[in-house]
């Protein structure tokens, strides 16, 4: 399964959720079923970050998003994003 996860940080919050975004980069590519994790910065707006992940089967991100650093990662985060979309492809 493939993902792109995209995420707006709010102006004031750039520099934070960059920094909590790279902190997970190595966590998830040791996850069972991780293909691929990799975090990209748009070259036109640099408040968006782009996940491209590829998962061997959904299953193993839907475990890997009940994880409880993932679940601490989404608490931090909540304030730091503007906006967020996820968008799925299956291979």
């Amino acid at each position: 399964m493939k993902l792109i996860i995209k995420y707006q940080a709010k102006p004031q919050q750039k520099d934070a959720l960059e920094k909590e975004l790279r902190s997970i980069i190595l966590i998830t590519r040791k996850a069972v079923g991780c293909v691929q994790c990799d975090l990209h910065v748009s070259m036109d707006n640099k408040l968006v970050f782009f996940f491209d992940m590829l998962w061997e089967k959904e299953q193993d991100w839907k475990n890997y998003t009940e994880r409880k650093h993932m679940k601490d990662f989404y608490a931090l985060t909540e304030g730091m994003v503007d906006t967020y979309d996820l968008c799925v492809s299956e291979y």
